[in-house]
């Protein structure tokens, strides 16, 4: 009897520790969005990854052609678009076609002028594509342009796919790369026959909230935003109005991701009501809700965001539980009167909406060039192509400390959003926002380091480093690369300017007129945040550095049409002497060091080594060697070239100068290709990538010499012949693949799969 007690009492032990160890293991288990598809569900299981591996390459995001968003069941099943929403040639508004947003169903979705890429008429419109026109190995087609130069047919007839043919003799679908395998034809055709099915939206959605591991947390962060006192809900509403962009994840559960929505429901289904922009009122009342992302993540859309309960509490003492200065009577008003944020939130602490930006720099910089755009040129043409970004102490900031400067800022600022998309050609942004920006430098009699924010030793959120690809950007923590030409010190006042601008007040559906005074405004923002770092150098040095920042160009270098223009409206010398003039010649400081030697001391001995890098590189590799290349050379560069070298990652990053970026237009002629440089990167520092280089361990040496010693376009060609990943290449989907994967950034959650839009042409 005492045996067999003896053996059920172990037996229990060894049962015990099992449970406690399988227990462990299905904790330490990541939760993805695959775990709650249904086995049986051939579309998420065989479908959908072809079209990650292979498709969704261009078609995610906005900027997908004929707008066909392979991202997703729901995206395929909307289908496709004539309309380019990136041709701005409208004074009109279009209406926003944004996935999960504007429309429901596939009936909803046609109304807005969407049509099937899956129903037959006269065959299946997707199945063609990949199938019947010649692709890039037929040599039919010598260049492939999918995101600027497009055509979108609404159906397979003879009469469409000729005048598809005229534009694309090659445009077998993948554009210009090599085709899908029969076995994956085959499967799309197996799934197209048998009804073209796909699981359910929101019975997705629900297995996600209702997951015994993320049923609380989900529960507990709604309640804490649906708190019923008026100081709670403007507190939530700044909230969700900064972070309606966020990928947001729980930090231990870092492959699921959740957007927060304003919704009908306060329970069960979720039933997002949208709007043009986050502060505009909804149709109904609503409740702030946790919607999971379902789709393939892509690298150009994805900010991630954590939530943790430290985050939490720091968000309830500095706005819900923190005394205000005033206590609000009534919820702001919405709509137009709600873009001006200094007037909207000015019940709550300044200090507390400053820190938050603070604490979550990266994603706020992130979401100017990854948010409503995907691709970030209202945002970027208006900036150089590489500078590091510094943070005013908030202890120092002047519209958290003065209130006059706050009020001055408040009563003066408009934003372009505040005109909806009305036609108000006779506004000014620009004006009204330097005088904000003039008030604010008037009120500064001293400046020196200790303005400058340091946080804590870890918080690599200190300090940024932005790439400009053209078009698009990379936000990186850290102060990588060479010391840059230009340097932004963001301080409150511009931060949130920015974010008011071209994340929460930005439409990428407005008209041409909102595209453009949202540009005019951003180019205040860049002259102001590099205006207040000059502050910080010898008096002496400040404006002769303006100056050689916003130089004219030289006129053997400007083509006839560009001289039309400055004669009709103002050059970059004479908008920086006439209209933006200095505003900080006062301003005394205590530092000697020009601006080479400051920004040297402060990543060496300011910033702690964390704030300076944000990863750790073996500067002495070999590869690193390419930042030592001919400036001939390196204007031939793309602007970011992934280096694949064995199972490690690099990026080559062409930093192109110009003798200025004051305009919207004539960037080849504002170019100065003879300071032009290139940056190494390690890592995938890029969401576009214009060409792959495959280079062996072996072959380092001899590839880096040949790229040291290129003097011009033909030398780097004759490297690419060599080394260049081309289109036809019949590889090319599975290094695609395996870069793809190396965009996952630990620290920062980055992840997703890259852009081809812009993959050059051999």
């Amino acid at each position: 009897m005492k045996k067999q007690i003896l053996v059920s009492i172990l037996l229990a032990g060894i049962i015990a520790i099992c449970g406690f160890y399988l227990l462990g293991k299905n904790t330490n288990q990541k939760l993805k969005v695959s775990q709650f598809t249904d086995n049986n569900d051939y579309y998420t299981s065989e479908i959908q990854p072809i079209f990650d591996k292979k498709c969704i390459a261009c078609h995610s995001c906005y900027n997908s052609p004929c707008q066909l968003n392979l991202t997703s069941f729901e995206g395929v099943s909307r289908g496709a678009h004539t309309e380019n929403i990136f041709d701005f040639n409208s004074i009109d508004a279009k209406e926003p076609t944004r996935l999960y947003q504007d429309a429901n169903s596939i009936v909803e979705w046609q109304r807005l002028g969407f049509f099937s890429v899956t129903q037959k008429k006269p065959q299946d419109l997707l199945l063609h594509l990949i199938t019947a026109p010649a692709g890039i190995e037929s040599g039919q087609q010598k260049k492939y342009d999918s995101e600027y130069s497009r055509i979108c047919i609404k159906d397979s007839s003879e009469d469409s796919m000729e005048e598809y043919r005229e534009l694309n003799p090659a445009g077998r679908m993948p554009f210009g790369l090599p085709k899908l395998t029969q076995e994956e034809i085959q499967k799309i055709k197996l799934w197209l026959d048998t009804g073209a099915k796909g699981p359910n939206l929101l019975s997705l959605e629900e297995s996600i909230r209702e997951d015994k591991a993320l049923n609380k947390r989900i529960g507990k962060w709604e309640d804490f935003f649906n708190r019923d006192s008026l100081k709670a809900r403007i507190s939530s509403r700044y909230l969700f109005e900064h972070l309606f962009l966020a990928s947001i994840y729980f930090e231990d559960e870092p492959e699921l991701f959740f957007r927060l929505v304003r919704s009908e429901t306060k329970t069960g289904t979720i039933k997002e009501l949208a709007t043009t922009y986050p502060f505009d009122k909804p149709s109904s009342s609503f409740y702030y809700r946790l919607r999971p992302i379902t789709h393939t993540i892509v690298h150009k859309r994805h900010i991630p965001f954590p939530f943790s309960a430290e985050r939490m509490k720091k968000w309830n003492d500095n706005f819900y539980q923190a005394k205000w200065d005033k206590e609000p009577i009534e919820m702001p008003p919405y709509g137009r009167g709600a873009s001006n944020p200094f007037k909207t939130f000015e019940s709550i602490p300044a200090s507390a909406r400053y820190q938050f930006f603070l604490d979550n720099s990266a994603y706020h910089a992130m979401t100017f060039i990854k948010g409503p755009v995907c691709r970030g040129q209202t945002a970027v043409n208006v900036i150089n192509d590489h500078f590091w970004v510094l943070f005013v102490d908030p202890k120092k900031d002047v519209l958290v400390n003065d209130k006059a400067v706050y009020e001055k800022v408040t009563k003066n600022i408009k934003f372009p959003s505040s005109i909806k998309d009305d036609l108000a050609p006779l506004v000014d942004f620009r004006e009204n926002y330097w005088k904000t920006v003039d008030a604010k430098f008037k009120s500064i009699d001293a400046i020196d380091s200790s303005w400058l924010w340091k946080s804590d030793k870890d918080n690599s959120n200190t300090t940024l480093t932005i790439y400009r690809h053209f078009d698009s950007a990379q936000i990186i923590r850290g102060l990588r690369g060479r010391i840059p030409k230009t340097v932004w010190v963001l301080d409150y006042h511009v931060f949130e300017s920015i974010y008011y601008n071209l994340s929460a007040g930005y439409n990428v559906f407005g008209p041409l007129l909102h595209q453009v005074n949202s540009r005019l405004f951003m180019e205040i923002s860049r002259i102001a945040s590099e205006d207040l770092f000059l502050s910080f150098l010898p008096r002496d040095s400040r404006n002769k550095l303006r100056k050689s920042w916003n130089l004219a160009v030289p006129e053997k270098e400007e083509s006839i049409l560009k001289e039309i223009t400055d004669l009709l409206g103002s050059d970059a010398k004479e908008k920086l002497t006439k209209d933006y003039v200095y505003a900080g010649k006062h301003i005394k400081t205590k530092n000697e060091l020009e601006k080479e030697k400051f920004l040297t001391y402060l990543k060496s001995t300011f910033y702690t080594e964390k704030q300076v890098v944000s990863e750790l590189e073996d500067r002495d590799q070999e590869v690193f060697e390419l930042e030592k290349m001919k400036a001939t050379a390196v204007s031939h560069l793309p602007d970011a070239t992934i280096i694949k070298i064995e199972d490690e990652v690099y990026t080559l990053i062409h930093n192109k100068d110009h003798y200025n970026v004051a305009m919207l237009f004539f960037e080849d002629d504002r170019r100065n290709r003879k300071n032009d440089k290139a940056d190494i990167i390690k890592g995938t520092a890029t969401s576009y990538i214009n060409l792959i280089l495959i280079v062996k361990k072996n072959e380092l040496s001899d590839f880096t010499s040949k790229m040291k010693t290129a003097k011009n376009k033909k030398d780097l060609q004759a490297i690419y012949e060599q080394y260049a990943l081309k289109r036809d290449n019949a590889k090319f989907w599975d290094i695609f693949w395996k870069i793809s994967q190396k965009s996952k950034d630990p620290m920062t959650r980055e992840l997703g799969v890259l852009d081809l839009n812009r993959y050059i042409n051999f």
